[in-house]
């Protein structure tokens, strides 16, 4: 599913190897079918068919990663912006057809049946495919908040319960991503949930992974990119997403000997238990090579807390970041 979706968003949209985190991306709304609000329901049934933060410290002297991408992300292709011309739509006929099919077999899917490994690069992946399709039906609202509204609408039938988005980040994931209009959300969560106590329990992987804070994707400039996670490899494939994540997302303030990293990545630290001695251990790890060339603030760790890092606030606007395979 994943493999499918992403090649669809790069025939449909215009892309760019480079990072301007100045400029606000213009996402114009696009729907892969026009439909009344009683009908939006049903295109998520498996009967259905388918016919920036860093603004915040520009006063400052900031060194990191790079504007333009490299190292863990020299092979990403960067959606800013989704067009739609009847050629285009053509053209990707095909490929929305098997998408179509790829989420009607998922009523026939038992995930109770599945290992931990198996349930947590199954929910991943589909979690990332399924706010991906949403896009693809309701279109990208240039407001934000009424973007939130149509994400949560989203779901799907997997093995006779209807999941949504929410329902796979709270309950079965236990992943507590960043959304605007948290009241919005909780208001949403109260009319959302499993049939019965034991379907979130068996559904869900045996404990959740803090990990999985660099797999998941809601579509924003500050989500990580969308990778397709294998059973097998699946914690080895997390480790390596923390490490390029952290490595390509994290900058240095000189005048106050600060590191600034993403706000997720305190959230994954929180919710792992991290120590800050363990932590600061975990980025000398990841950033060894700039380390060396930025000593400064290497040296200025506090002995308690996270006094020696800065977190950068989310970023909202819409921006995938997909496998420069998918092209």
């Amino acid at each position: 599913m994943i493999r499918c979706i992403s090649t669809i968003y790069c025939k449909l949209a215009a892309s760019s190897k480079t990072r301007n985190a100045a400029s606000s991306p213009v996402v114009s709304s696009i729907s892969l079918m026009s439909c009344s609000k009683s009908t939006e329901f049903h295109l998520w049934t498996p009967q259905s068919k388918m016919n920036s933060p860093l603004d915040l410290y520009s006063d400052v002297s900031l060194q990191g990663g790079c504007e333009e991408f490299s190292g863990p992300y020299s092979e990403i292709v960067e959606v800013l912006q989704i067009c739609r011309d009847s050629e285009k739509m053509r053209e990707i006929d095909p490929m929305l057809r098997k998408f179509s099919s790829q989420v009607r077999r998922l009523e026939q899917i038992n995930p109770r049946k599945l290992k931990h490994e198996e349930k947590l690069a199954f929910w991943i992946n589909v979690h990332n495919a399924l706010v991906m399709h949403a896009y693809l039906v309701y279109g990208v609202s240039q407001i934000k908040l009424k973007r939130v509204s149509l994400l949560l609408k989203a779901a799907y039938n997997i093995g006779g319960q209807t999941v949504s988005v929410g329902m796979m980040q709270n309950f079965i994931l236990g992943s507590r991503l960043p959304f605007l209009g948290q009241w919005l959300l909780q208001l949403f969560h109260r009319n959302t949930k499993f049939k019965t106590t034991d379907d979130s329990k068996f559904f869900a992987p045996d404990h959740p992974e803090p990990l999985s804070y660099f797999a998941l994707s809601c579509g924003t400039q500050s989500d990580p990119p969308v990778r397709v996670y294998t059973p097998n490899k699946v914690y080895q494939e997390l480790i390596a997403a923390r490490g390029d994540y952290i490595l390509s997302n994290y900058r240095v303030n000189k005048g106050q000997s600060k590191v600034l990293l993403p706000k997720v990545v305190e959230t994954y630290a929180k919710d792992s238990g991290l120590h800050p001695q363990d932590f600061r251990a975990l980025l000398d790890h990841i950033l060894p090579a700039d380390m060396q060339r930025n000593k400064n603030w290497r040296y200025h760790w506090p002995t308690k807390g996270h006094k020696g890092i800065g977190w950068i606030p989310h970023d909202f606007s819409f921006r995938y970041q997909l496998q420069k395979e998918f092209e």
